[in-house]
């Protein structure tokens, strides 16, 4: 069994600037972090070769952290790719990503792709048997979550600010 803990939960959404009246608005989601992201490793991530580029903004919901990934009304289009709506996958956050990433070969899962890194935080993504994508990634530092990189501590239970 591979040592895990919940790092965050990405959701695609189509309209950040929409989809933020409603997390931020309704929900009360507290902003921890807005960024664009592109290039090949983002490429990578998404199981795309067409240059994509996105904007992700991640926040905490009654403690749990979210990050909400547009990459515009469309996002990347290829054969047997599910839209990029909604639930994405799930992210857990492991101290050392190449143990992970062999034990997930040892059980017999191929993950999408070697271990790779986005500004200082490295992952890898394999599929559950529905092709649900789980993400493992590994924070740099002390950090477990993405909520302590962009903030430097754990948030209590149902913490907002």
């Amino acid at each position: 069994m591979i040592d895990s803990r919940f790092s965050h939960l990405v959701v695609g959404v189509t309209d950040m600037d929409r989809a933020l009246q409603f997390y931020r608005g309704l929900l009360g989601m507290d902003v921890v972090f807005d960024q664009s992201i592109s290039g090949e490793p983002f490429d990578t991530a998404l199981g795309s070769t067409s240059n994509q580029d996105g904007r992700v903004v991640g926040g905490l919901i009654g403690g749990l952290m979210v990050e909400l990934l547009s990459l515009g009304a469309t996002g990347p289009a290829s054969p047997g790719r599910r839209p990029f709506r909604g639930n994405q996958n799930i992210s857990l956050s492991v101290a050392d990503l190449d143990a992970t990433h062999g034990a997930v070969l040892d059980a017999g899962y191929r993950p999408e792709q070697e271990p790779f890194e986005i500004s200082g935080v490295r992952m890898f993504f394999v599929k559950d048997p529905d092709g649900m994508p789980v993400e493992f990634i590994e924070f740099p530092g002390a950090a477990r979550t993405s909520y302590e990189l962009h903030r430097g501590t754990a948030p209590q239970n149902g913490e907002r600010t």
